[in-house]
């Protein structure tokens, strides 16, 4: 059966999605050549639209998970996308159609994402409807593609990115937003830290019942500690943390999650800036120990990614964009009807700090720079053990959002920048960056940062990579595909040398 793609602000413009699997060698570099000394991939996934959901409707977390992989080596560059085959996606592959349909499935509007419980019959009874369609990370020597906490991880080939599977020790985790439909089901964190020496990697789930958190901590051998967090304050949306030598940070922020509110003709999500923010410190080398709970002196503001913390002399540092509300449509804002309002059209942010002091308590927030920026990376190989370096997309302000155009480095010891302009008035989407050491061992923050860019408008692709030496020269290499990069949320580098 054929499908038009429905004239909705989630599919137009950077949106549009790339329904095709593709397989491009050698690349063409139209620019400069492939440092000799990059061995490794860049991985990233979105949520794509390949067909409506049973009611006709396109939830932005409802959409099939597609990978796109740009694998370096020997000065060369592959590039692949394939579809992430899970569970859900096998059934509607078998069937040539949707099978799905969701709580929030009905609605034409903002309020659709695509997050409310599946509605189960005959064919979807016992299949998870996890779509793997935020994030992708490395683990045990495959990358990971995860939802937030909606599915348990799916293993990909990091050469081919064949779907090898839910990952082996998926039983062993809780369930997150949505019950569990099957054994192997659960729930697991976007965006998960992991330590380079002991291969340790930090996750876990939440949910809109208690207990709100479950903490998963999943040692190399795929063995798991759990922890229940049966003293958290209310069910934020959990969907980053930021990783100390000694603690996992966690924030709870009232950007709520609550399938009840689908009942009532309302979103599944809520800003309720009234509750305070409160930091759970977490031991990380203890997951059953004492957690210290932080409430932040703040005024309502919110963090969506992290950046990295530092300690030094008692004082904690966690720095972030911090947006003055989260990037999404909420019922204070929008009626009933409204079309579909996305991301950085609706809110800004700004580089900033939130500070404890870990002898007395005491909280405070500073603003770090005056540029719009989001999507903030560093050099992974240092998670958890303080940084110097961070990178992220810069922009400027635009009515009540922003517009992102840049790469910005900035040395987070003296708050310098550095700025590259990657795009004027060009419509294009400059996508989120990754970070890739010049040697496995070389200092933190030297090395290259690759940024794709989908020239939507154009209908061509692009891998920007800059010498980390100096950005503002502009890419030392620049990586052509011969079609637009369907937009994708979030991806990490895997180096092959480590």
């Amino acid at each position: 059966m054929g499908y038009p793609i429905p004239k909705d602000p989630r599919l137009l413009g950077p949106f549009q999605p790339m329904r095709f699997e593709a397989t491009v060698e050698e690349c063409i570099v139209t620019y400069g050549e492939i440092p000799k000394d990059l061995a490794g991939g860049f991985y990233r996934v979105g949520p794509t639209w390949k067909r409506p959901t049973k009611q006709g409707t396109n939830g932005l977390l409802s959409m099939d998970g597609m990978v796109q992989g740009l694998v370096i080596e020997n000065g060369r560059a592959d590039f692949r996308n394939r579809w992430i085959r899970t569970p859900k996606y096998a059934l509607e592959q078998q069937h040539r159609k949707s099978m799905f349909a969701f709580a929030d499935g009905d609605w034409q509007d903002w309020r659709n994402f695509g997050l409310g419980d599946a509605v189960r019959d005959q064919f979807t009874c016992g299949v998870p409807q996890g779509t793997s369609n935020v994030n992708i990370f490395p683990f045990q020597g495959k990358m990971l593609a995860t939802a937030d906490s909606v599915g348990a991880p799916i293993a990909v080939d990091p050469i081919t990115l064949d779907t090898v599977g839910i990952v082996p020790w998926s039983s062993k985790l809780s369930a997150g937003i949505h019950e569990k439909a099957a054994f192997g089901d659960a729930g697991f964190t976007a965006h998960p830290k992991w330590d380079r020496e002991t291969g340790m990697l930090y996750g876990w789930t939440y949910r809109d019942r208690r207990p709100y958190v479950t903490l998963h901590f999943v040692h190399p051998s795929g063995a798991v500690e759990t922890r229940d967090l049966d003293d958290a304050p209310y069910n934020t949306v959990a969907h980053d943390i930021w990783l100390t030598p000694e603690h996992v940070v966690m924030p709870f922020q009232p950007f709520l999650v609550d399938r009840a509110r689908i009942a009532e003709g309302r979103s599944v999500y809520s800003w309720e800036p009234d509750r305070p923010i409160v930091l759970a410190l977490i031991p990380r080398h203890d997951i059953h120990g004492p957690v210290r709970w932080v409430t932040l002196d703040a005024d309502p503001q919110y963090v969506m990614h992290t950046m990295s913390a530092n300690v030094e002399g008692g004082r904690l540092t966690l720095d972030a964009p911090i947006f003055n509300r989260p990037p999404f449509p909420f019922e204070q804002d929008f009626e009933e009807g409204d079309e579909v309002a996305l991301f950085f059209s609706i809110a800004k942010s700004q580089l900033g700090r939130w500070t404890v002091d870990l002898d007395t308590g005491k909280t405070g927030v500073e603003q770090l720079s005056d540029r719009p920026s989001e999507l903030p990376k560093v050099d992974e190989r240092f998670y958890g053990q303080g940084y110097r370096w961070g990178y992220q997309v810069g922009g400027r302000v635009k009515r009540s959002g922003m517009s992102m155009n840049s790469l910005v480095v900035t040395d987070m010891r003296t708050l310098s920048d550095q700025e590259y302009t990657i795009r004027t008035d060009q419509p294009a989407a400059v996508l989120e960056a990754t970070f890739a050491p010049r040697t496995p061992d070389s200092p933190e923050g030297d090395g290259y940062i690759i940024v794709p860019v989908s020239w939507w408008a154009e209908n061509r692709g692009e891998y920007l990579i800059f010498d980390t030496d100096d950005i503002t020269r502009g890419p030392i290499t620049r990586i052509e595909l011969p079609f637009r990069l369907g937009w994708t949320a979030h991806g990490h580098w895997l180096d092959f040398r480590s």
